[in-house]
């Protein structure tokens, strides 16, 4: 017979699996004995948040980016180190008979591979000499198995795993032996609806069902041309004050704002068929724009009342910024700039709009500050960087303060009196290849992340607090709003949420020393996120599912939905070109029940009940 050998990546592979697989234990119906797992795409999102965190550690001293790639993993079931040790005891048990066997009426002391075990009525009694080992075995089953009468048929009793004297019902379900093929659980084509059990003080199980949101969702067109429907989505928001009204940007002269046509779901949240409707749209280009115009991006200001859109056309070189009011005129635009513009940030009291673009030979980087309501733009150069090689984003710190940030440079600017001038450049350290920042004005904390999965916080002295959050680069970072007239003391606690193609998701105190995060995990890269405008649920996609969690309590998430197949979702280019997608945007409505996911060719409108 030939013994297959163990390394440490395969018992490190065990481990890892048996982590991800104890998470999902949160799932089973604790009080009746039942097991019931979660779907195949949701089982990573129900891992507890210790359990999550310490197969993330695992992961990272154990320097393997991927697990699953290890040449053993498709080969090791689910939940294989349980079915191993719980063979392993059995192993142990007969072994333990043995001895009791040959011991020939002395007196041995029962004890297990844990410890001592109480002598129950299958071990007191010593089998007699002649009786081989294949009886001893069955004699115990025997033993074991209750004796059948009318009625239904017991369940299996699961092996007791040196616990004969009792089972502590604080053990983890994960012990147990439901199925007959010696896996712990039943495989997922077994496996019913996914719920997710919370266990509270006193209150025994409670569960919850995770929502599946695929049927509630409508998708809006893109393209007037039915038969090409070539237009790719760049980005897609809805106004911060009007839940009716989103607008959406991409290739192929895509800049539309729709209305929403209020339905009785809006009223009454169980109503029926309550999917919402939208009104023909707002055109955000001028008529004469060529059907080739590509719209890189677009900023509501906060009051909802205005909405900047850069566009350029593909084959000019040059673009423009568009000023619109809320119904779809157009007030305000300016036109020298460099393709491509990057960034559109309005300041807190929306009196001006900041953009970053090249400059004509593309060796420097401008930064422009347009007021609209006086048709004035103020330019300032960075000099010697090259916006095409490495990116810049910028924040508004206050009315007249902002920060640049990208790569090794962060620095603090000021515009007053017409002029842009450097207030105060952080320091950053050597490679620190920022990527993402935002600002919150609750706190006056700066947060940015790096492509290496570092953040940094940074307080209004420019002190820094770094934290080692991602494997990887971070694809989104996002500060928690807060609902007003919420106050928020010195010491209140402030979250910042990140995200990272590593597939976790952490919640981070930002005014806390403590490294250790709130985590979820989706399996795979995450590729945006967006919080509901009072802060209550976090939405976070992939290329192909999204979950939602309620932010208080990110054990398990509140709903799910996942990108099918389904009427409106694929299109004839779509189809051929899925993989090659690299633009997905989520956004809230200003009520937090309507979620809008735009990927590829598509535009999904998700109605979310809370």
């Amino acid at each position: 017979m030939t013994k297959e050998s163990l390394d440490s990546d395969r018992v490190n592979y065990m481990i890892w699996r048996y982590l991800i697989d104890s998470g999902a234990c949160t799932t089973h119906l604790i009080s009746t004995g039942d097991v019931v797992l979660p779907s195949p795409f949701s089982i990573l999102t129900a891992i507890s948040s210790g359990y999550q965190e310490t197969a993330v550690r695992l992961q990272k001293e154990w320097n393997v980016q991927d697990p699953q790639s290890l040449s053993c993993a498709p080969h090791v079931p689910n939940h294989a180190l349980v079915v191993l040790l719980n063979r392993g005891l059995v192993y142990t048990a007969i072994d333990r008979e043995l001895a009791e066997v040959t011991a020939e009426g002395d007196a041995v002391a029962v004890t297990g591979f844990f410890g001592p075990l109480t002598p129950t009525s299958s071990t007191s009694a010593a089998p007699a000499d002649d009786e081989d080992f294949e009886n001893v075995r069955k004699r115990q089953i025997d033993n074991e198995q209750p004796a059948m009468s009318n009625g239904p048929p017991p369940k299996r009793p699961r092996l007791s795993n040196g616990y004969e004297n009792g089972f502590d019902a604080n053990a983890m379900e994960v012990d147990e032996e439901q199925n007959g093929d010696e896996h712990a659980y039943p495989s997922p084509e077994q496996l019913p609806s996914p719920v997710v059990a919370t266990v509270g003080p006193e209150q025994g199980t409670q569960i919850d069902k995770v929502n599946e949101l695929s049927t509630e969702t409508v998708f809006l067109e893109l393209s007037d041309d039915q038969a090409s429907r070539n237009a790719v989505l760049l980005q897609c928001e809805w106004n911060p004050r009007d839940p009716k009204i989103l607008a959406a940007a991409g290739t192929d002269a895509l800049a539309r704002m729709w209305t929403l046509e209020r339905t009785a779901a809006d009223s009454e949240p169980d109503a029926q068929g309550g999917k919402p409707q939208f009104q023909p749209h707002h055109s955000l280009l001028p008529g004469s724009a060529s059907p080739t115009t590509t719209v890189t991006g677009l900023a509501w200001s906060s009051d909802g009342a205005s909405l900047a859109v850069s566009s350029e056309p593909v084959d000019d070189g040059t673009a423009k910024i568009d000023f619109w009011t809320v119904e779809g005129s157009p007030f305000a635009s300016f036109n020298t700039f460099e393709s491509p513009i990057i960034c559109l940030r309005w300041n807190p009291s929306n009196t001006a709009c900041l953009s970053i673009s090249p400059d004509k030979g593309g060796t420097e980087t401008v930064v422009t500050i347009m007021s609209p309501t006086n048709d004035e733009a103020i330019k300032y150069i960075l000099p010697q960087h090259n916006l095409h090689e490495q990116v810049l984003d910028a924040v508004w710190t206050s009315n007249e303060e902002f920060v640049i940030s990208g790569g090794d440079l962060l620095q603090g600017l000021h515009c007053v009196e017409s002029v842009i001038s450097p207030s105060r450049k952080f320091e950053t350290r050597e490679g620190h290849s920022i990527a993402k920042i935002t600002y919150d004005w609750r706190s006056e904390l700066l947060a940015t992340a790096s492509e290496t999965g570092t953040i940094d916080i940074w307080d209004p002295t420019g002190r820094c607090q770094s934290f080692d959050a991602h494997q990887g680069n971070i694809t989104a970072l996002a500060w928690q709003p807060l609902p007003f007239p919420v106050a928020v003391g010195e010491e209140s606690e402030r979250l910042l949420v990140s995200s990272g193609e590593d597939g976790a998701i952490s919640m981070w105190n930002a005014r806390s020393t403590d490294s250790k995060p709130r985590s979820m995990t989706m399996g795979s890269a995450v590729v945006s996120l967006a919080f509901t405008p009072d802060g209550a649920f976090l939405a976070a996609g992939t290329t192909d599912r999204i979950f939602i969690w309620k932010v208080d309590d990110p054990v398990a998430p509140k709903a799910s939905w996942l990108r099918s197949d389904q009427s409106g979702w694929r299109t004839p280019m779509s189809q051929d070109s899925a993989g090659d997608e690299n633009q997905y945007s989520l956004s809230w409505d200003a009520h937090g029940q309507k979620l809008a996911y735009g990927a590829g060719n598509s535009l999904a409108i998700i109605n979310f009940r809370r």
